[in-house]
């Protein structure tokens, strides 16, 4: 049995992580204890604790991984705190699920790549898109035919915050990366709409393939969706993050696949999050390194930071 504690009791984690290891408790009994939840606010803690199940409250992280000597930690911290964190649960030789993005510079994320690799400790990055029932449907249907081409779009409401582009658009660039593998080139073009970048992003993968990133983070509605396409192929998917998920896939000329393949479900797992704790709790219980690593994320944090500074030579 896996004894696993969390950090980080605020509404992102109650939304996902915390009922994502609740459901895999329940669904795998005898697998995972829940030990420590802290949180700085003890009442906080207390009640997140009592709600999905925690045995103990904490309010200081060196005391809950003292005393509950955890197989695990999930960490769920805001971007200016995650790399000191990470490194504190990696020093104290505890497996690791950490909030994305792995560090608010891209400094701060190959410090935590360089830690990684000199401890050898087992870490992954929260990049649920990577784990969205809909987008893995696509490329299961897909299978091994070569993408010759992929297209990805996030539209949001309102959101004017200066690190939109790594706080959150990260996890459509790293989603691309999922589908196409690492980029060999990228160029942006930015357009300011009422004082917000929004941002036609072209990618040349490795592979040779073709890519181009939609970010509209005002654009009054909330949609993120991914298309990839080769020869005589074209699947689409709607991430479950705020509808039902949806894919469709066409093939010479007719759609073969219409499915939302978690539908009904809670949005943790439509959005992937649960997917991806039981991808984190799978590896650790096999021996292997989780995926994807800070190591595997980290282009996706030079992609970002890269396409932001270009942002900011046009202001």
């Amino acid at each position: 049995m896996l004894k696993i504690v969390l950090l980080g009791a605020g509404s992102h984690s109650q939304a996902n992580h915390l009922p994502a290891l609740a459901r895999y408790a329940s669904e795998h009994p005898g697998q995972i204890e829940l030990g420590g939840l802290c949180d700085l606010c003890r009442d906080r803690a207390q009640d997140a604790a009592e709600r999905y199940g925690f045995a103990r409250a904490y309010t200081d992280l060196d005391e809950m991984l003292l005393c509950e000597r955890p197989d695990a930690c999930v960490a769920v911290t805001p971007i200016p705190v995650t790399t000191e964190v990470a490194a504190r649960v990696i020093r104290a030789g505890v497996p690791l699920l950490m909030e994305k993005p792995p560090g608010a510079t891209v400094g701060e994320a190959r410090e935590i790549v360089d830690l990684v690799e000199r401890t050898g400790a087992q870490v992954m990055v929260s990049m649920n898109r990577r784990f969205d029932p809909a987008l893995c449907a696509a490329l299961d249907w897909a299978g091994d035919r070569h993408v010759e081409y992929v297209r990805g779009a996030i539209v949001r409401v309102d959101r004017r915050e200066p690190e939109f582009m790594y706080g959150t658009a990260m996890h459509t660039v790293d989603a691309m990366r999922g589908i196409a593998g690492d980029v060999r080139e990228c160029e942006a073009e930015v357009r300011p709409v009422e004082g917000v970048p929004w941002y036609a992003i072209r990618f040349t993968f490795e592979s040779g393939a073709l890519g181009l990133l939609e970010v509209l983070p005002t654009a009054g509605c909330t949609a993120e969706t991914y298309e990839l396409a080769g020869a005589g192929y074209r699947a689409f998917a709607a991430t479950g993050e705020y509808g039902s998920g949806e894919v469709r896939c066409w093939e010479g000329g007719r759609l073969v696949v219409e499915d939302e393949p978690a539908h009904g479900l809670p949005g943790y797992v439509r959005n992937g999050a649960y997917d991806e704790t039981v991808a984190f709790l799978s590896a650790l219980r096999e021996g292997r390194a989780p995926s994807p690593s800070p190591a595997e994320v980290l282009q996706s944090v030079e992609l970002c930071h890269s396409v932001l500074e270009t942002a900011m030579r046009g202001t």
